[in-house]
């Protein structure tokens, strides 16, 4: 019994002292640095502006564990229509700061509205938000329905997300489950981003990029704390007040989505009948880069 409780001591320090040698810093990271950093309440923000000046303003939020260049194949579709395109990485995703404390609604909440303040935009303006990200836009037209002209969702989290048994497990196990994500968590994720990757020129890079973040220090303590918290937010109240804002919504679903199943379009039909909604054949949830073209004709078309 003791030897087998001293293997299990010898497993969970060998596996913390591993993930810990293969991590780089957020210093290191951001050497070959596009874009700009902003000090917010929180942190630094790495954020980025594409597009006309003069343009209308579109604020792109991404998900749970991608970064803002998940948008760069829908900006130059977004840009030709005229839109104004602010992307930025959330706290803990890419070349932002690693914030600690839970990430709740209120948590990214604060980062957008500092981020808008201190890019100086005090009138209404597209939002538009993929998987995690529209439960972050949702909710800032329901805190401001004022500031907003127009809400885009694109794979929407907030009615259902299908995250897998390894992320429900870790997000239940309060110690072991934040060791066990941060040790077999990048294995995984790495394991599913090579599978996928095999998918064409796109998905793989984008899969490399996605590598190369996991890797960064505190990365997967972020994700973990945002599948805890405002992911695990049930949003139908949200989309009840949506509705009665008055803020016209398009939402944009992949047929074949594994992680937001198709059927939230016809819930989320149920609680904001008023909705524009499309549904793209054969998309799963990288639809944003894999079908952006698609999106991008459903977004001008809603105007």
């Amino acid at each position: 019994m003791i030897w087998l409780l001293a293997l299990l001591v010898l497993g969970v320090a060998g596996g913390w002292l591993v993930a810990r040698l293969t991590q780089t810093d957020l210093a290191t990271a951001r050497t070959h640095m596009d874009g700009q950093l902003v000090q917010l309440s929180d942190g630094k923000t790495h954020f980025a502006w594409h597009g006309p000046e003069n343009g209308r303003v579109m604020v792109c939020i991404h998900g749970l564990s991608t970064p803002s260049y998940v948008w760069n194949a829908l900006i130059p579709h977004l840009t030709a229509q005229g839109y104004r395109v602010l992307t930025y990485d959330l706290y803990g995703r890419g070349l932002s700061d690693r914030v600690t404390g839970p990430q709740t609604r209120e948590f990214f909440m604060r980062q957008l509205r500092d981020l808008l303040a201190s890019q100086k935009i005090d009138g209404a303006v597209t939002l538009c938000g993929y998987s995690m990200g529209g439960t972050i836009a949702t909710a800032r037209v329901v805190e401001a329905p004022d500031q907003v002209s127009q809400l885009i969702l694109v794979a929407a989290a907030g009615l259902r997300v299908e995250l897998g048994w390894f992320a429900d497990l870790t997000a239940r196990l309060p110690l072991f489950g934040d060791w066990l994500h941060g040790v077999a968590g990048p294995v995984l994720m790495n394991w599913e981003l090579a599978r996928t990757s095999r998918t064409g020129d796109l998905a793989t890079q984008m899969a490399t990029r996605m590598q190369e973040d996991l890797r960064v220090e505190g990365t997967m303590a972020a994700i973990l704390s945002a599948t805890r918290n405002i992911l695990s937010e049930d949003m139908a109240e949200d989309h009840r007040l949506v509705a009665q804002s008055g803020v016209p919504l398009l939402a944009i679903w992949g047929s074949e989505d594994q992680v937001i199943p198709i059927w939230s379009l016809g819930e989320l039909s149920r609680l904001n009948p008023t909705a524009q909604q499309v549904k793209i054949d054969g998309a799963d949830h990288r639809l944003v880069y894999s079908d952006a073209a698609q999106i991008a004709e459903a977004v001008e078309q809603s105007l």
